[in-house]
């Protein structure tokens, strides 16, 4: 398994995907510059705890750019098998199958737990350049805010990284992926079953609840699709 991992990280080293790992939190953290920027003092009537008013806005744009992250992070990490030809050549190793799905599924969570990470740095970090006060900042919300859409969306995730695995031609787990980071901007009004909905938080439960629920359904997306993956005789 370590090997495959080590294969696997060399393989992406070179590659553009840790600035697409920047580019989400930061796209996030600029949009709310721009809004503070042109809104501020709109902004600091509305909500007179200021860091939760900060959370709430960084909230609405979490849910459709993590999703859009895994979709993308996942159909380029199976893609560099695809286009060149190397499954086949992959698989004659002695490795087992189920690590190969694995490994590429660590890479994309490792990738995307990163992003909370910098999202997380980005939210103090900005907040603190607003001036709000260093000592009332609320760790634990901004820890929430940051890593449960993560944890949410991984049944997403594992979705993503089944369907760009199993099609050799991108564009349909593209397809499905960039619908569901666009249906989450709207998705509030949707059943609290709908897991593209979960990363937003919201509903008739409790965040946690949106957690426990995605880390349940993600295991089982998970296994299906290494199931699916061992069984397959040739990728199409």
């Amino acid at each position: 398994m370590l090997f495959i991992l080590k294969s696997d990280l060399l393989k992406v080293k070179r590659k553009w995907f840790w600035l697409l790992v920047f580019l989400g939190p930061f796209g996030v953290i600029a949009l709310q510059m721009v809004n503070y920027g042109v809104r501020y003092d709109y902004l600091m009537k509305q909500q007179p705890d200021v860091w939760a008013g900060l959370l709430e806005n960084i909230n609405m744009f979490v849910a459709p750019a993590l999703l859009l992250g895994m979709t993308i992070l996942a159909s380029q990490i199976a893609a560099l098998e695809h286009q060149q030809s190397s499954w086949k050549q992959l698989l004659s190793l002695p490795v087992k199958r189920r690590e190969v799905f694995t490994s590429k599924w660590i890479i994309v969570c490792m990738m995307i737990f990163i992003s909370s990470t910098l999202l997380f740095l980005g939210t103090v970090l900005f907040g603190i350049s607003l001036k709000f006060s260093v000592h009332d900042i609320p760790i634990f919300a901004v820890l929430k805010n940051s890593y449960y859409p993560f944890f949410a969306g991984i049944p997403v995730l594992c979705l993503q990284v089944w369907m760009s695995i199993v099609f050799s031609n991108q564009a349909f787990p593209l397809s499905v992926g960039i619908f569901g980071a666009v249906f989450s901007l709207a998705a509030y009004a949707a059943p609290d079953w709908v897991p593209w909905k979960w990363p937003l938080l919201i509903g008739a439960y409790d965040p946690l609840w949106y957690v426990i629920a995605g880390l349940i359904t993600g295991s089982i997306l998970f296994l299906a699709g290494m199931t699916d993956f061992v069984r397959r005789e040739v990728l199409s």
